[in-house]
């Protein structure tokens, strides 16, 4: 008899029918390492070409950084079937344009750059299908450029640097592991949601105890947490190497999660879950998708609202007060709760004690510390503090540099309506 485990998949494109599920993970390592010519443990930073020698910011330390990063493969390039590179990025300076990079003196392949491009702030997660005969067994030397384009500085950082190597089927490890025939598929109690959902797999009993976690995502329309510009995708993203704004992750069998999906927007298209098993042994694999889920027709309905427009960039410093806007229906009279998302690049408020309010009323949404990373905050709103039409939002910060940016898609509220 089959064990039933719960299950997802992590924010990546669609394989085709017949590609490779299993995979390895391999990651830019820092520590005790001096990759890019600054100091050890140091990430990677990117410039564009001539800012050691720009008479304006030559001497700060930023500016002598040489965007290399030293990625170690440990598996024969023989057993790869196909691979994709994974990162964690600060979008960088509003402006900046054409950021890429190359594999060990390959082509270029290009990084989302767009929306910092057109002046935004950004902090996204994105995956780069790439062409696995670039890489060798060992070190690996992936090199990143930017362009200048209109700002003063062009910069971005690379927070993680990994890479997926899909492996063939047949591969040494997996015949020997008994992993090379596995399969699994997620199991969804009823296609017809409730406000929790229960989520299992099934997977042959006798690989059970070789798993370590399953990660469970599902791809629908909501808040875009991942930054990548879109509501509808695949909702789950790796920051610092671990799985965040997904459905959960199962360290027990038998592996079952609860997806909690009262506060999911309301869908145009069905709804799909999927999941990634992770092995003792270090292997990944990703299952299929099971897809045509529905909400009930008498469900409640769960609106996602934007800023009608962004300040470009939405980005407080030196006292420099930004607004944005979110406008309401008029029927918010039947809602019953509400929430604030926002995604906040943290480089400090500085003696502003309340930096982020919505309609006069303070939100916390830093950690106060300048921490300067990405601050992701669900915030409960009370009603009675929106209004139908025009809902203002203000950003405030007084220190000298960094400030506190907020990242696409900027400040947004879920509401539920009683009916």
């Amino acid at each position: 008899m089959k064990l039933l485990i719960p299950l997802i998949l992590f924010a990546c494109s669609l394989q085709a029918v017949g590609q490779s599920k299993f995979y390895r993970q391999y990651w830019v390592e820092y520590e005790g390492r001096i990759n890019n010519n600054k100091q050890q443990g140091e990430r990677t930073r990117v410039n564009d070409r001539g800012m050691s020698t720009l008479k304006t910011w030559h001497n700060r330390f930023e500016s002598q950084v040489n965007g290399l990063a030293l990625l170690t493969i440990a598996d024969t390039i023989l057993h790869i079937e196909r691979a994709e590179m994974v990162f964690e990025m600060w979008g960088g300076h509003p402006k900046t344009e054409n950021k890429r990079f190359s594999i060990n003196g390959s082509k270029y392949y290009p990084l989302p750059s767009e929306l910092t491009q057109d002046g935004h702030c950004e902090y996204r997660y994105p995956v780069v299908p790439v062409d696995y005969h670039d890489f060798v067994r060992g070190t690996n030397a992936i090199q990143f450029l930017c362009d200048r384009g209109e700002t003063f500085w062009g910069h971005f950082i690379l927070e993680e640097i990994g890479v997926n190597v899909f492996l063939k089927k047949g591969t040494p490890e997996l015949v020997k592991s008994e992993l090379d025939g596995f399969t699994a598929i997620p199991v969804v109690k009823s296609k017809v949601l409730a406000d929790e959902v229960e989520i299992t797999l099934n997977a042959p009993a006798q690989h059970i105890p070789k798993i370590e976690a399953v990660h469970y995502f599902a791809r629908y329309l909501g808040f875009d947490a991942s930054g990548s510009g879109t509501d509808l995708q695949w909702h789950g993203y790796l920051k610092g190497r671990q799985y965040e704004g997904h459905l959960g992750t199962v360290t027990q069998a038998p592996f079952k999660v609860n997806w909690n999906t009262r506060m999911v927007p309301d869908q145009g298209t069905p709804m799909s879950v999927k999941a990634v098993i992770q092995f003792r042994n270090g292997l990944m694999y990703e299952t299929e998708v099971v897809g045509g889920l529905t909400f009930p027709n008498s469900r409640p309905h769960v609106q996602l609202y934007h800023c009608t427009e962004l300040p470009k960039p939405f980005w407080s410093r030196n006292n420099q007060l930004k607004k944005a806007y979110i406008e309401l229906p008029d029927y918010l009279s039947k809602a019953e709760s509400a929430e604030l998302h926002v995604r906040n690049w943290d480089g400090g408020e500085g003696n502003i004690r309340e930096p982020f309010k919505l309609n006069g009323v303070p939100y916390r949404i830093t950690q106060g510390n300048a921490p300067h990373k990405l601050i992701y905050t669900i915030n409960p709103v009370e009603l009675k503090n929106l209004k139908p039409g025009t809902n203002n939002i203000e950003l405030l910060s007084d220190t000298e540099h960094h400030g506190i940016e907020l990242c696409i898609p900027g400040p947004c509220l879920v509401v539920r309506y009683k009916e």
